[in-house]
C-alpha cells in the first residue's frame, strides 16, 4: 500500500464505517477503523449536545476531494472486480463439445440462442452441408412427409408421453440447425426439446371429406416447413376417422435431420413402445448418440478423397440437364408419376442380375445411362445417386435417427460397341469407390472441379423390391398392437427430376418425382416409356450383348411433346420474379400475367423503341444491353446512357409527354426484351398496391434522367 493511500484514508475518516471497511480489506491494510468516525452524529445525540465543533473551511474542501477520491477509487475496484468476472464468464470452453472447428465466437452465438439448454455441438455430415446449402435457394426442398393408415387403440395422452420418451433418447430428435451469424453451419444438440404433436378428431366427416381434410392439412404442414434453428424438428399429426380405432398419423419432419432409415427406428421406437405402455409395460428405450460417428467423419482424408473425384469425374463436360428439361427461377412445384413394372419385367431384372453378376440398381443405372446420354447425343452422362451414409466402421449407427444420407455423382460413359456385362461390371467398381470416397459433400466435390454448373441434373434412388412385413413406407417392422392399413410418402429434394425405384401400393416400380415448372407431364411420360423398352431389352441379354442393341430413343419426340407456351411462360415469370418491381408478387399470380406478355429478340444494331412508332406495350430489357439516344442537332445519334437488363426502356411511354424524345437500340450485343400489355399491367397494379408504388418510385427516378436529357438535348 502507498503511502499516499493511508493519508487520504486518515483524511477521510467521515466515511460511511462499512464502506471504509470494505476498501480496507481491498487494500489489505491494517490502520485500525473506529466503529463510528467521530464527525458522524446520531440525529438523536445532536438535539441532546452542543452543536458541533466549527470546521474550517479549507478543512471542509481537503475532506470532500478526500471522499471523492476514495469514492471514485472504491468505485473503479468495484467495476474492475465485475468486468473482470465477467469476461471469466464469457470464456467458455469449445473443448467440451465434438465439433472440432468450433470457434469461441461461434460458441457464444450458439449459446446465446439456447443458453444452458445446449448438451453438445457436431459439424454438419456431408449430406446434410448439401442440403442446407441448396436448401436456402429451393424453396420446401428436403422435406420428408410419411402418412400412415392404422387401425390402433389410440390414447392421445400415452402416446404424447412416448413421443417425448423417444426425443428424450435420441439426439437428432433435440436438434437444432445453427447457420446464420456462424462461421460455418452447426447441429446443437439440445438438453431438452419436445415434439410437437396435434390431435385432431375428424370422426364426424364423412370419408371422403376426410380424405380431403388430411391431404389439405398435409399440404399446409409442407408450406408451412420448418425453421431449423426454433422449431421443433418433429411434428407428428394424429387425426381421427369416423371408423372404429382408424387414424391416419403424418410424420413430418425435414430431410436434414433424417432418412429413410431413420424413419424405420423412429415408428418401431414410436409404436412398439407405445403398445407397451398402453400394457403397463415400461421398456426403457437405449439412448442413441451421433458423437461416435461424428469423430469418425472427422478423422477421414477429404483431400484423398477429392483428389479421387477430380479424376473420376474430369472427362465429363458441365451441361446435364435433359431434353425437354428447362431451367426455371420458380419455386419448385412437385408432382409425381408413377410406373409400375410388370411381374415378368420384375423377372427378367433378377434373372440379369444373377446372370451378370450385378446389383439390381447397377442395372437400372446403365440402362438410364444410356438411354439419357442417347437423348444428348453423347456417350457419357453424369446423375446423383442417394448413399445411406451409414458407415460399417461406426455399427451402432444403423440403429440411429439423424440425416446419414449424401448424394454421390455417377457416371456412365461407354462405347456402343462394347458389351453391356462389361459397362455393368465397370459401374459396379465405380459405385463401390464412390462409397469408398462419400464423405465429401456436393458443394466440395463443385468446388474442387472447379465448375460454375452444378455436376448433375438429376437424382436417382433405389429400395429394394423386398417389402418390409408392415408393407410401409416407412420401412418399420410389423408393429405390434397397429394393423397398417395404407399410407403415402412425400419426399421432396432439389433436383427437378428424381427417380425412386421403390414399392407403392404392392407394386414395384419407378416413381418420377419431378418439378412442373421444369418438366411437362407429356416429357415425364416420353421418358418413362423410354426406360420401359430400355428394361424389356433385359430379357435376353447375354455376356455378350453389345450396347449398340438396346433400343434407342427418339429425342425428336422430346422436343414435339415439350409445352412451348408454357415453357415461355415459366421463362417470363422467372424474369419477372428477379425484378425488384415484382417482389413478393405470389409465383401464380406472375405466371397468370406472363400468359399475356411477349419476349422479342433483336440483333445487334437493331431499333428496340422507336419514337415515331407508338405501342401499347411496356418494355422492359431481358438479356443484354442497349443504349439510349437524345436528340440533337445531327438527330438522334448522341449516345446518353446505357440500359442493362431489369431496366423499362420506354418509361416515356408512362409519362406521355417525354416519348418522342428518346430513341432506344441495341448496338452492343443482341438483345432480348418482355413486352407486357398496358391493359394487362394496369389491372394486375390495381390488385397489387405495393407494386404499384414500387413502379412509381422507378418512374420517377426514370422521369428525372429524361427529364436531364431533354433538356440537354434542347
Amino acid at each position: 500500500m502507498k503511502p499516499n493511500d493511508a493519508q487520504l484514508i486518515r483524511n477521510g475518516l467521515e466515511l460511511n464505517s462499512r464502506m471504509l471497511g470494505r476498501l480496507m480489506d481491498k487494500l489489505n491494510c491494517d490502520i485500525p477503523v473506529p466503529a463510528t468516525p467521530p464527525a458522524v452524529r446520531r440525529p438523536a445525540e445532536r438535539r441532546d449536545r452542543s452543536p458541533s465543533r466549527y470546521v474550517p473551511e479549507k478543512e471542509k474542501t481537503e475532506i470532500r476531494k478526500a471522499r471523492e477520491e476514495l469514492f471514485h477509487r472504491f468505485a473503479g475496484m468495484e467495476e474492475r472486480e465485475v468486468s473482470e468476472g465477467r469476461a471469466k464468464r464469457e470464456v467458455l470452453d469449445t473443448a467440451q463439445y465434438t465439433a472440432a472447428s468450433l470457434t469461441d465466437k461461434d460458441l457464444n452465438t450458439i449459446i446465446g440462442m439456447y443458453g444452458n439448454s445446449v448438451e453438445n455441438i457436431y459439424e454438419l455430415g456431408p449430406g446434410q452441408r448439401w442440403m442446407l446449402e441448396t436448401g436456402q435457394k429451393v424453396k420446401s426442398a428436403f422435406f420428408l412427409q410419411i402418412e400412415t393408415r392404422a387401425v390402433i387403440d389410440l390414447n392421445p395422452a400415452i402416446f404424447r408421453q412416448q413421443a417425448d420418451k423417444v426425443c428424450e433418447k435420441h439426439e437428432s430428435l433435440r436438434s437444432s440447425f445453427v447457420y446464420r451469424n456462424v462461421s460455418q453451419p452447426y447441429r446443437v444438440v439440445l438438453k431438452d426439446r419436445h415434439p410437437e404433436v396435434n390431435y385432431f378428431d375428424l370422426s364426424d366427416l364423412s370419408e371422403e371429406e376426410f380424405e380431403d381434410k388430411v391431404h389439405s392439412c398435409m399440404e399446409a404442414d409442407r408450406i408451412r416447413g420448418f425453421d431449423l434453428e426454433r422449431d421443433p424438428l418433429l411434428r407428428i399429426s394424429v387425426y381421427k376417422s369416423g371408423k372404429k380405432d382408424t387414424y391416419s398419423l403424418v410424420v413430418s419432419q425435414p430431410h436434414i435431420n433424417t432418412d429413410g432409415t431413420s424413419i424405420g427406428v423412429l415408428f418401431g421406437d414410436l409404436f412398439v413402445g407405445y403398445a407397451l405402455d398402453l400394457n403397463g409395460i415400461d421398456k426403457k428405450i437405449e439412448a442413441r448418440t451421433y458423437k461416435s460417428y461424428a469423430e469418425h467423419l472427422q478423422n477421414i482424408d477429404r483431400e484423398k478423397e477429392l483428389d479421387w473425384w477430380k479424376h473420376y469425374l474430369s472427362r465429363e463436360a458441365e451441361d446435364q440437364l435433359l431434353p425437354g428439361q428447362m431451367k426455371s427461377e420458380l419455386d419448385y412445384d412437385h408432382a409425381s408419376y408413377f410406373v409400375p413394372f410388370t411381374q415378368e419385367e420384375q423377372e427378367d431384372l433378377l434373372a440379369a442380375q444373377k446372370r451378370l453378376k450385378v446389383t439390381q440398381f447397377v442395372l437400372l443405372q446403365c440402362l438410364w445411362g444410356i438411354m439419357a446420354a442417347r437423348l444428348k447425343g453423347r456417350k457419357s452422362i453424369v446423375f446423383g445417386i442417394i448413399s445411406a451414409g451409414r458407415d460399417a466402421e461406426v455399427s451402432e449407427s444403423m440403429m440411429q435417427t439423424g440425416g446419414f444420407v449424401n448424394v454421390l455423382p455417377i457416371e456412365i460413359s461407354f462405347d456402343e460397341e462394347e458389351p453391356f456385362s462389361e459397362l455393368a461390371s465397370r459401374t459396379q467398381m465405380d459405385f463401390v469407390s464412390a462409397m469408398n470416397n462419400s464423405h465429401c459433400s456436393l458443394s466440395e466435390i463443385q468446388e474442387a472441379l472447379g465448375r460454375d454448373q452444378p455436376v448433375f441434373g438429376h437424382l436417382m434412388n433405389y429400395r429394394s423390391m423386398t417389402r418390409n412385413q408392415s408393407g410401409h413406407a416407412s420401412g418399420a417392422p410389423g408393429l405390434p398392437g397397429v394393423q397398417i392399413i395404407g399410407g403415402d410418402m412425400y419426399d421432396n429434394l432439389s433436383e427437378d427430376l428424381c427417380l425412386y425405384f421403390t414399392a407403392k401400393k404392392d407394386q414395384f416400380g419407378c416413381d418420377y418425382f419431378y418439378n412442373e415448372r421444369a418438366f411437362s407431364r407429356e416429357v415425364i411420360g416420353l421418358l418413362a416409356d423410354f426406360f420401359k423398352s430400355m428394361l424389356a431389352a433385359l430379357k435376353n441379354v447375354t455376356a455378350e450383348t453389345k450396347v449398340s442393341e438396346f433400343p434407342s430413343p427418339d429425342a425428336d419426340l422430346i422436343y414435339f411433346a415439350q409445352d412451348v407456351r408454357k415453357i415461355r411462360q415459366v421463362k417470363i415469370a422467372g424474369f419477372m420474379k428477379k425484378h425488384p418491381v415484382f417482389a413478393s408478387v405470389p409465383e401464380e399470380a406472375l405466371l397468370s400475367l406472363a400468359e399475356t406478355c411477349t419476349l422479342d429478340h433483336f440483333q445487334e444494331g437493331s431499333i428496340i423503341v422507336n419514337p415515331s412508332e407508338y405501342t401499347e406495350d411496356i418494355t422492359v430489357l431481358v438479356q443484354g444491353r442497349a443504349v439510349l439516344y437524345g436528340e440533337s442537332e445531327g438527330g438522334w445519334r448522341n449516345p446518353a446512357r446505357v440500359f442493362r437488363p431489369g431496366s423499362i426502356l420506354d418509361i416515356g411511354a408512362l409519362i406521355g409527354e417525354m416519348r418522342p424524345r428518346n430513341l432506344v437500340m441495341n448496338d452492343m450485343e443482341d438483345v432480348t426484351v418482355l413486352r407486357i400489355p398496358y391493359g394487362a399491367f394496369l389491372d394486375f397494379l390495381y390488385e397489387r398496391p405495393a407494386v404499384f408504388l414500387r413502379l412509381l418510385s422507378q418512374v420517377e427516378k426514370e422521369k428525372q434522367d429524361y427529364m436531364r436529357l431533354w433538356l440537354k438535348a434542347l
